[in-house]
């Protein structure tokens, strides 16, 4: 490696280090975590420092079988970006479909759509597909300065582990981390947050990410980029984080799943991104 590569790779990781440090420090003093903005509805976005990490896992099996699609482990560069403090709730996304008129009005009326969205307006919406998913951050860009849109799934991860190694994202106290093997979402923020000061990323809600689905790593980038792929491979789209009715395992910082775009889920939800 030449000399001042090398050095500007160690800055930038004395750099992560140190704001990794902060967060925690803020953390245990009740301080904000990382600079923070919060938008017209109220969403909170969290700024995450640029850094690199391991993504995935060490082992292609484990007793379940779950880790073959976590692997191989990988090094990934994450650039600079904004990540929402918590899943968008319920009741941010009851001011789109009030603001877009007569489809909102008949989201609203959904019977699906009610029965999943029926524990509070602090609870996060869940029962959406890509579409609508697309349609709330057009709007939301359209009236709140661009640059909204889904995390790829390497940010998703990195700021999951906010330079951690825990089991989940946070720590290994899944208890005191993620709602999950329950019978409905519950409000967010009402766990303990990582060390980014993010909120409910183990459990509550599955949260949508940019990337098309693949069945491992392999030939992954290591840029922090979507991975997108083919027509067939976009056929599904990756989801994290476990959920509120799913077991503590799917929880799991390196966890991953795939869902159809086209189909309303239950379990997923989202949480914004935004370019910085």
């Amino acid at each position: 490696m030449v000399p001042s590569v090398r050095a500007a790779a160690i800055v930038r990781g004395l750099v992560l280090l140190s704001m990794v440090a902060l967060a925690v420090a803020a953390c245990k003093s009740g301080k904000p975590r990382l600079p923070e903005s919060t938008n017209s509805i109220g969403i909170t976005m969290v700024s995450i420092p640029a850094g690199s990490f391991t993504m995935g896992s060490a082992s292609a099996s484990d007793p379940t079988g779950q880790k073959s699609s976590e692997y191989p482990a990988h090094t990934v560069s994450v650039p600079a970006f904004q990540i929402a403090r918590t899943e968008v709730t319920v009741g941010q996304y009851k001011k789109f479909l009030a603001a877009i008129g007569r489809e909102g009005e008949r989201q609203l009326q959904d019977t699906d759509f009610l029965k999943y969205n029926s524990f509070g307006d602090d609870a996060p919406v869940v029962q959406l597909n890509m579409n609508d998913v697309r349609k709330f951050i057009e709007w939301l860009n359209g009236m709140d300065g661009g640059g909204y849109r889904l995390p790829t799934e390497a940010e998703w991860e990195y700021a999951c582990h906010a330079g951690g190694k825990g089991e989940y994202c946070g720590g290994d106290d899944v208890l005191a981390l993620a709602w999950h093997s329950a019978h409905k979402t519950y409000p967010v923020a009402q766990k303990k947050p990582n060390a980014f000061g993010l909120y409910d990323m183990s459990g509550n809600a599955q949260e949508w990410v940019e990337d098309c689905w693949h069945s491992d790593y392999k030939d992954a980038p290591t840029d922090g980029s979507a991975w997108m792929g083919s027509t067939a491979e976009c056929r599904f789209h990756v989801v994290r984080g476990g959920y509120w009715s799913g077991s503590a395992g799917l929880a799991s910082a390196t966890y991953r799943d795939y869902k159809s775009p086209d189909f309303y889920h239950h379990e997923v939800g989202i949480r914004l991104a935004r370019s910085r």
